[in-house]
C-alpha cells in the first residue's frame, strides 16, 4: 500500500474541539441504543430486511443527495479506496448483516458485538496499516473491553448454532464498522459528505432493487402487513435519527477526537441499548451481563483517556 494510503490524517486538537467531539459521540450512542431496539423490533415483526433497507438508505440519500450533487468534484477526488471503505463500511453490506443477525440474537448481543468490539478491530487496523504506536493505556483498556464483550456473550449461555451464526454476523459488521471508521478519518470529508458517500449510492441500489422485484413480480415491500403507524416509527428511526443523525454525529465525533477514541466511546451502546431492550422487549439482564458492561464501560474511560 503506498505511503500516501498510510498517512495518518491529522488532527486539529483543542479542548473546545474534544468536547464537541464527545458530545457527538455520545449523542450518536443514544441514536445507535434506539437503532439496535428498532433493528430487533423490525426482525420480530412482519417487516421484511427490504422495508428496513429501504427506510435506512433511501430517505437519508434522497435528502442528501442535492450536497452530493454540488460536491461532486470534492468527493470524488477522495482516494477510491476511501471511498469504498464508507459505502461498504456502513452501506448496505454492514446493513443487512446486522439486520439478519438480530433475527438470530438479542439486542445485548448486537449491540455489544457491532459498537463494542469495533475499538478491537479500529486498533488492530491502525497498528498494522497505518503503523501507529498502542499506548500501554489504551491497550488496557482494549483488553477490558475486550473481556467485557466475552462476558456479554457468554450471558447467553449455551449457544444454538442460529445464535452463533447472529453473533458471527455481528463481528463481521464490527469490522466493516471499523473500516468505515477509519475511512472516514481518512478521508478528509466532512460529516455530512460521508454520510452522502453512504447513503446516495445505496439508497439508489436499494430503489432499484425494490423497483425491479415490483416489476418482475418476485414479490417486494411488505408495508401493508403491519400498521401505518409501526412502520412510520422505522422509518423515522432507521431513516431521519440512524441515516441522518448518527451519520453526522459520528462524522463529527472521527474528524474531532479521532478513529479510534471515537470508536472507544462508541463502546457505550451496549449498555444503552441492553438496557432500552430490558425496559422495551422484556430482555432480561443478568449478573454476568451486568459484569460484562462494567468491564465495557471501564475499557472505555481507560482506552478514551487521553481525549
Amino acid at each position: 500500500m503506498s505511503s500516501s494510503l498510510t498517512q495518518v490524517a491529522p488532527l486539529v486538537a483543542s479542548p473546545r474541539r474534544a468536547l464537541l467531539g464527545v458530545a457527538a459521540a455520545l449523542g450518536a450512542v443514544l441514536i445507535w441504543s434506539c437503532y439496535f431496539l428498532s433493528l430487533r423490533q423490525g426482525a420480530l415483526s412482519p417487516l421484511g430486511t427490504l422495508d428496513l433497507t429501504l427506510f435506512r438508505y433511501a430517505v437519508p440519500g434522497l435528502a442528501l443527495l442535492p450536497l452530493a450533487l454540488r460536491r461532486r468534484q470534492r468527493l470524488l477526488a477522495v482516494n477510491p479506496v476511501w471511498l469504498v471503505g464508507m459505502m461498504a463500511g456502513a452501506g448496505i453490506p454492514f446493513f443487512l448483516l446486522g439486520a439478519v443477525g438480530m433475527g438470530l440474537a438479542p439486542v445485548a448481543h448486537g449491540s455489544t458485538l457491532i459498537p463494542g468490539a469495533a475499538p478491537l478491530f479500529v486498533s488492530t487496523l491502525a497498528v498494522w496499516v497505518f503503523a501507529q504506536p498502542l499506548s500501554r493505556g489504551r491497550a488496557a483498556g482494549l483488553v477490558a473491553i475486550g473481556l467485557g464483550v466475552v462476558c456479554l456473550l457468554a450471558s447467553g449461555g449455551q449457544g444454538s448454532q442460529s445464535l452463533l451464526l447472529g453473533q458471527g454476523m455481528f463481528l463481521l459488521s464490527s469490522v466493516m464498522w471499523a473500516v468505515f471508521t477509519l475511512s472516514v478519518r481518512q478521508s478528509g470529508l466532512s460529516a455530512l459528505e460521508a454520510t452522502a458517500v453512504v447513503t446516495v449510492p445505496s439508497g439508489l441500489v436499494i430503489v432499484l432493487t425494490v423497483i425491479g422485484l415490483e416489476v418482475s413480480g418476485a414479490g417486494g415491500l411488505s408495508l401493508h402487513l403491519v400498521p401505518t403507524k409501526e412502520w412510520l416509527v422505522q422509518l423515522v428511526v432507521q431513516g431521519i435519527l440512524v441515516g441522518l443523525g448518527s451519520g453526522l454525529l459520528m462524522g463529527v465525533a472521527i474528524r474531532r477526537l479521532g478513529a479510534e477514541a471515537t470508536s472507544a466511546l462508541g463502546s457505550l451502546t451496549p449498555v444503552a441499548a441492553t438496557a432500552l431492550a430490558w425496559w422495551a422487549l422484556d430482555e432480561t439482564i443478568g449478573g454476568v451481563t451486568a459484569v460484562g458492561m462494567l468491564m465495557v464501560v471501564s475499557g472505555v474511560m481507560i482506552a478514551s483517556r487521553g481525549r
